[in-house]
């Protein structure tokens, strides 16, 4: 299996491995959005028709065999873009794309399971249809890929992040791959030509707007709950992802916890360089370690890892309530 976060001119490669099939196995959406699109690319190119079919138990092998049938005026070959949410699948559902990816040489097949198991893999149909087929991963990296993850996409949107930038946009996406490719997008879009390093990359996050997180982390860490309170109104109503404010709480909490619990208790500029503390953040780090008891430091943290589940959808919860509780309690506790 193949975990490549930018894969580029895949249905060339499928090709040439005499091959017509790509399986997407995850979720993921950067990874799974970006494996289609670069397939689409090459058949508008080459004018090759897409139809995308979405597979669920309720299916009946009649209602499928016709959305097989090519009838375009303008093309005589065809993408079949197959989802498969997950559930059990029909035996008769099982053997017909089997044989349809198996028999049919002429056309071209994407099957996404979006959600696959340990039985899948070892299916006998499963395996029948990956002999056809190129296979890639589409699921969240892990903690020790997602720097490497980082790396490939903003080499795809040709940034040149140095290490720093890349281990503190790894702390402020809190290894969600879609949050941290939300800000190389905007990146990207600033036309930036040298390489970026920290102090860059927290200018060009913060991108002028109304607020920026890092508004929001000086409002609640000093104290101004109405600012707070506007500041968090306005990234709900722009549609910031959740999990972003979270990562920036994160990064400075993680230091905060770090220096509050060391044996060292001098504060000084390298120390915190060192952890990744910049500009006047160093100042509301400081003022934390004084004001905050090593409780609520303590439990400040993990408020922050509840919330990092909740905006991943592992654990049951509203991300924006959670997020307006944690930074306005944060708020208040500065403000007395």
């Amino acid at each position: 299996m193949e975990a490549i976060f930018a894969p580029k001119n895949i249905i060339e490669k499928i090709q040439g491995l005499n091959k017509n099939c790509v399986i997407i196995l995850g979720n993921e959406p950067v990874v799974s959005n970006h494996i289609k699109t670069d397939i689409r690319y090459f058949t508008d190119l080459n004018n090759i028709e897409l139809q995308s079919i979405n597979f669920d138990s309720s299916n009946k092998l009649d209602q499928i065999k016709t959305l097989f049938e090519n009838n375009s005026l303008f093309s005589n070959q065809t993408l079949f873009s197959i989802s498969i949410a997950g559930g059990r699948t029909l035996d008769e559902t099982k053997k017909f794309i089997v044989k349809v990816v198996s028999e049919n040489n002429s056309d071209l097949f994407i099957i996404h399971f979006q959600n696959f198991t340990k039985e899948l893999l070892k299916s006998v149909w499963f395996n029948k249809v990956k002999e056809s087929s190129l296979q890639f991963e589409a699921k969240e990296p892990t903690t020790q890929q997602i720097q490497g993850a980082i790396r490939v996409r903003a080499n795809f949107y040709d940034l040149n992040l140095d290490d720093e930038s890349l281990s503190l946009l790894s702390n402020l996406s809190l290894g969600n791959l879609l949050a941290a490719e939300n800000e190389l997008i905007k990146l990207s879009l600033l036309g930036l030509n040298t390489e970026i390093d920290v102090k860059n990359l927290i200018l060009h996050i913060s991108n002028g707007s109304k607020f920026d997180s890092f508004n929001l982390l000086d409002y609640c860490m000093t104290g101004k709950i109405n600012k707070t309170a506007q500041a968090l109104l306005y990234f709900e109503e722009e549609g910031m992802e959740p999990l972003i404010l979270n990562g920036m709480f994160s990064w400075v909490f993680t230091a905060i916890y770090k220096l509050k619990f060391s044996t060292n208790t001098s504060v000084t500029n390298s120390k915190l360089i060192e952890l990744r503390i910049f500009g006047t953040t160093q100042n509301l780090v400081r003022s934390s370690l004084n004001k905050l008891s090593s409780k609520q430091v303590e439990a400040s943290l993990t408020k922050i890892k509840e919330i990092d589940l909740i905006c991943k959808g592992l654990r049951t919860g509203d991300p924006w309530l959670e997020i307006n509780r944690f930074a306005f309690g944060i708020s208040r506790l500065f403000n007395k």
